[in-house]
């Protein structure tokens, strides 16, 4: 036995054995077909494809792929969902596009820097770039190039994350915090989707068309409602740089105003998602998960969430909300689902 086949099957190893059994004399075959003369190591590639495999599959066993569990389809269809408000924040990123190269000309204008102006007005356009990119992987089926595109890219924005909470004072530690808000629990979400469920594609063929329409309808409505152009256009009738000195007065009536209509439209939102998945165990799952995100953006949005918090780390609060989220839907779910246990065994269905 080489020494590259010896490193091969130790990578195999982390594949379950039923699935060794069945598959593993053949991925060996191909792995050292594929291979260069002479090699003895696997490539980073080969070898981070490999461990992404096993994780998957790991992961669809134990959420309970085979056995009849909605946790897989509920999984797909948040990972969708999820994946579908990544792009409609990265659209509300595009729309204020115009304004924020007005403002970064001014400044620029006032002796800053086109270099240093670049990452604070648009800092985070690889993130929404990216993002896109790997929406079009999963929609044209490459899964397993947007699963290693989203892990790297939700593990770079961790990252930043982290960086940004605890090194407050840094340069452009800012634009790096920016995508730790509700982009976190979206980018996880889709990232899960596609590592350890039929990923979000699937979860698109669950809702139907008809649902999948409405979700898009409502990510639009949220672009909208979280753009800078409707709300300088509201508010002075223009496209331009909104002035708020104008008429201060008015514009921070318009301010509060433009916040509640926000979060009634959040609000309003949840309601409708919650009435069309709660019919099944799959979508009441389903609504679970993506808990997770809306309790951390109603917060933002509500008037409860009053100053800052302290000397917590915003991240930790966050990871708070989202566990929050969770569990209490889910305990909203196992009280929905005890009478129904009771009376007849429960069955994933449609979401």
């Amino acid at each position: 036995m080489s020494a590259l086949e010896l490193r091969y099957r130790r990578l195999l190893a982390c594949y379950p054995a039923a699935h060794r059994a069945e598959h593993g004399e053949e991925m060996l075959d191909v792995l050292l077909s594929a291979a260069r003369p002479g090699q003895t190591r696997p490539s980073l590639a080969d070898a981070a494809d490999l461990l992404l495999g096993a994780a998957r599959i790991r992961l669809r066993r134990a959420a309970g792929d085979a056995t009849g569990s909605p946790w897989p389809g509920a999984l797909a269809v948040a990972g969708f969902v999820s994946m579908l408000m990544l792009l409609a924040d990265g659209a509300r990123f595009a729309l204020n596009v115009p304004q924020t190269g007005i403002l970064a000309g001014r400044r620029i204008d006032d002796g800053a820097t086109l270099w240093g102006m670049l990452p604070v007005y648009f800092g985070t356009a690889p993130f929404w770039l990216a993002w896109t990119v790997v929406a079009a992987l999963a929609w044209r089926g490459a899964r397993r190039h947007a699963a290693t595109a989203a892990c790297t890219v939700t593990a770079a924005q961790v990252v930043l994350a982290i960086w940004a909470a605890n090194f407050e004072e840094a340069p452009y530690a800012f634009v790096a915090s920016s995508v730790a808000g509700t982009p976190l629990p979206l980018a996880l979400l889709a990232t899960a989707s596609l590592v350890a469920s039929p990923g979000p594609r699937h979860g698109a063929r669950l809702l139907g068309r008809a649902r999948v329409t409405g979700a898009a309808v409502t990510a639009g409505l949220l672009v909208a409602l979280s753009s800078q152009p409707l709300f300088t256009l509201l508010l002075q009738g223009d496209l331009d740089i909104p002035n708020l000195m104008k008429d201060p007065d008015r514009a921070y009536g318009f301010a509060q105003m433009w916040g509640r209509l926000q979060l009634a439209a959040v609000l309003g939102i949840a309601v409708l998602a919650c009435a069309a998945l709660s019919r099944s165990a799959q979508g009441r799952r389903t609504c679970a998960l993506l808990a997770m995100v809306g309790l951390p953006l109603l917060i933002r949005l509500g008037v409860f969430h009053i100053g800052a918090y302290g000397d917590i780390p915003v991240l930790t609060h966050l990871l708070v909300e989202c566990l929050a989220g969770f569990a209490v839907t889910m305990l909203c779910v196992r009280l929905v689902e005890l009478p129904l246990k009771n009376r007849a065994p429960g069955r994933p269905g449609k979401a």
